[in-house]
């Protein structure tokens, strides 16, 4: 079998509602009818067909299935069906070694949860379920289209369908948010149980509700100082419930960490579908269009919707090996990534001073 391995992403666009800090490739749908589901799973498994014969060994081998990762959008808005169809096709192109770490993201509210026992019966084993805070408050402040009651009724729902690997995400330096929010929504995570905690600051994108609002002075955000305070606390609070901080916003209990996510910050080799996913093979990064309709039709012309492509010069894809690395905790090793052989190897016709 193949000594190389590669992770595989899969972008769903559609969302029940768009949060107004968003600035992913998302489309509001409350409701995706049946005829568009299936379009939309067509044109990714046409595309996954045309793109992963590329990701092989030089003796023809295909690549090691490492992990896949179903994100977006609201991925569980998709049913067991599709969301089994897209498994078992990403399965068939790429061999792997036995169970592999197989991902969706959900969010709280009732057509999800009902249909938990169905995204685990096909082989989904990890959910990343997107809670954002147990303050119904700040929950609508955020624009979230549900409420905290929602978000327990889907935690318990995870665990009463058999998933043995939970994450949920948490959002701090929100808008009228206080430390002691903060403390509060830890205390409701740690009372559940996760098996993983993300934890984000808000950022504030460019073209979105909340920049509009910002620029206007109607969104009142947490200073500096207080959103360290809020970072400060999440690493001493989760250290203390059991969590080993792994990555810059990524707590985990042992042996619960993100393998798919790990990949990324090793700069490993991806497989990226849909609309707005990017993929990295043999260092050259390519991606496809954030239009739903655009990717549509240039993968029912052609295969796939790869728009743009840039080959990594060596020099570059060390300064990614490095900063990549430096997101985890445990760093980069110089024995692992030998700064000066690298760049000698790869950079022979070349003269850097100070490194020769």
């Amino acid at each position: 079998m193949s000594d190389s391995s590669v992770g595989v992403y899969v972008h769903v666009p559609f969302c029940e509602r768009v949060c107004p800090y968003c600035d992913f490739a998302v489309i509001g749908i409350p409701e995706l009818p049946p005829a568009q589901e299936t379009r939309y799973v067509d044109a990714l498994l046409r595309e996954l067909a045309s793109r992963s014969p590329a990701y092989r060994d030089p003796d023809g081998s295909a690549h090691r299935l490492a992990s896949i990762y179903l994100g977006g959008g609201t991925p569980a808005l998709l049913t067991p069906e599709s969301i089994g169809r897209i498994v078992d096709a990403i399965r068939a192109a790429f061999p792997s070694d036995g169970p592999v770490e197989t991902t969706l993201e959900v969010n709280p509210s009732t057509l999800e949860r009902d249909r938990l026992p169905g995204f685990r019966a096909i082989g989904v084993n990890r959910v990343s379920v997107g809670v954002q805070s147990f303050d119904d408050a700040i929950l609508k402040r955020l624009g979230r289209a549900h409420r905290v009651e929602e978000a327990d009724l889907t935690l318990a729902a995870c665990r009463a369908a058999g998933f043995q690997a939970i994450s949920l995400d948490l959002i701090f330096a929100a808008p009228g948010q206080s430390l002691a929010d903060v403390e509060a929504d830890l205390r409701s995570a740690l009372a559940f149980g996760p098996d993983h905690v993300s934890t984000y600051e808000l950022t504030v994108e460019s073209g979105t509700p909340f920049a509009l609002a910002a620029s206007r002075g109607q969104l009142p955000l947490p200073d500096e100082g207080e959103a360290i305070a809020m970072m400060e606390t999440l690493e001493d609070r989760l250290r203390a419930g059991g969590f080993v901080r792994y990555e810059i916003s990524n707590y985990a209990r042992d042996g619960q960490a993100c393998l798919h996510n790990e990949n990324y910050w090793a700069n490993g080799e991806y497989l990226g579908i849909g609309p707005s996913a990017v993929s990295y093979i043999a260092g050259v990064r390519s991606g496809s269009p954030r239009d739903i309709t655009s990717y549509r039709k240039a993968v029912a012309a052609q295969g796939h919707a790869l728009v743009w492509s840039e080959e990594l010069e060596a020099l570059a894809r060390l300064g990614e090996t490095w900063w990549l690395g430096l997101r985890r905790t445990r760093g980069v090793s110089p024995r692992e990534v030998p700064l000066v052989q690298w760049v000698r190897v790869r950079w022979r016709p070349y003269h850097i001073h100070g490194l020769f």
